[in-house]
């Protein structure tokens, strides 16, 4: 699976074309033939093998033995059911267009999913993963893709949250097509230190790569009340469309990342799903947030509104 994927063009705003659906099959190592097929995860996952999970499960173990606490099943489960009201909340978020000043309609969101984030890295999951599962390369992204789609409960789990089929296929489809964003982001121990390059990093200072993206992802939902109202005459319907999809999909990594941490908690997820659920997930929030990006914060003159247009 090589970089440079042209990812604008391949990302999903949660419906996967057929060309979107064969560029990932393709990018897999599966040439598909004529016709329109299903882009269903479950349609997926029939063309797709779950290749060799060995490695996957060594690294999960890994993760679980490296936790400095013990996660807690009832904290988790508490903010992940209060996740899921967030979820129930875009529509309204959407009809609302443009927050008004001091709105805190995006930030009222993130609640739950900062409780989850504290305790995570209370108890050293954060550091844990990145110590024991491998930044984004080509190889590691297709493994943890090919097990994803052979997880059995992930339809439900997305579906809990409002995942509509196309949704969750799109959630899946953009870690592979979009992957060029993923290869911006690297493990701590792997950036320069500062005393080596004029761009580099003091590494003390800077959180593991899941943390780097769960946050990340927060952060900009958070800044989203302010910013939008702020540039409200330069918006279109088209941009805050767009954001939404962005927002819902960083909100279902998040959902992701604490179901799995719930679940080893409780002693119901395998080692290779953790493995597979912990990347596939912070893989998620990384696209989401550099697509929100794209689609909102950088505002060029020809994707802004007319000057004529005003609300």
């Amino acid at each position: 699976m090589a970089y440079g994927t042209n990812p604008e063009r391949r990302y999903s705003y949660g419906e996967v074309s057929d060309q979107d659906r064969r560029e990932f099959l393709k990018a897999l190592g599966i040439i598909v033939g004529g016709g329109v097929a299903g882009a269903t995860l479950r349609d997926l996952r029939s063309e797709v093998s779950s290749g060799a999970a060995g490695g996957l499960a060594e690294m999960g173990k890994a993760v679980q033995d490296g936790l400095t606490g013990t996660l807690d099943a009832t904290l988790l489960s508490e903010e992940l059911t209060a996740l899921t009201e967030s979820f129930d909340r875009l529509p309204e978020i959407a009809a609302m267009g443009v927050p008004d000043a001091g709105a805190s309609a995006y930030q009222s969101l993130t609640g739950p999913a900062w409780t989850i984030n504290d305790h995570l890295s209370e108890v050293g999951f954060f550091a844990s993963a990145e110590e024991n599962l491998p930044a984004f390369t080509p190889e590691h992204i297709e493994e943890t893709t090919r097990q994803l789609l052979h997880i059995d409960s992930l339809p439900a789990t997305l579906s809990e949250v409002g995942f509509a089929e196309q949704e969750q296929t799109a959630l899946v489809v953009n870690i592979v097509n979009v992957r060029e964003q993923l290869s911006w982001w690297m493990a701590t121990p792997d950036y320069p230190p500062a005393d080596a390059v004029d761009d580099g990093v003091v590494h003390e200072y800077v959180a593991p790569l899941h943390q780097r993206a769960a946050e990340g992802a927060l952060l900009w939902i958070d800044g989203l009340d302010h910013f939008l109202w702020q540039n409200d005459v330069l918006l279109t319907e088209e941009m805050i469309d767009n954001g939404l999809w962005d927002v819902k999909s960083m909100l279902g990594g998040y959902y992701l990342l604490g179901s799995a941490a719930h679940d080893l908690a409780t002693s119901e997820i395998t080692d290779e799903h953790l493995s597979a659920l912990t990347s596939g997930s912070t893989a998620i929030m990384i696209i989401g947030q550099e697509f929100l990006r794209n689609d909102v914060i950088q505002i060029t003159d020809d994707m802004r509104a007319p000057l004529e247009v005003s609300r």
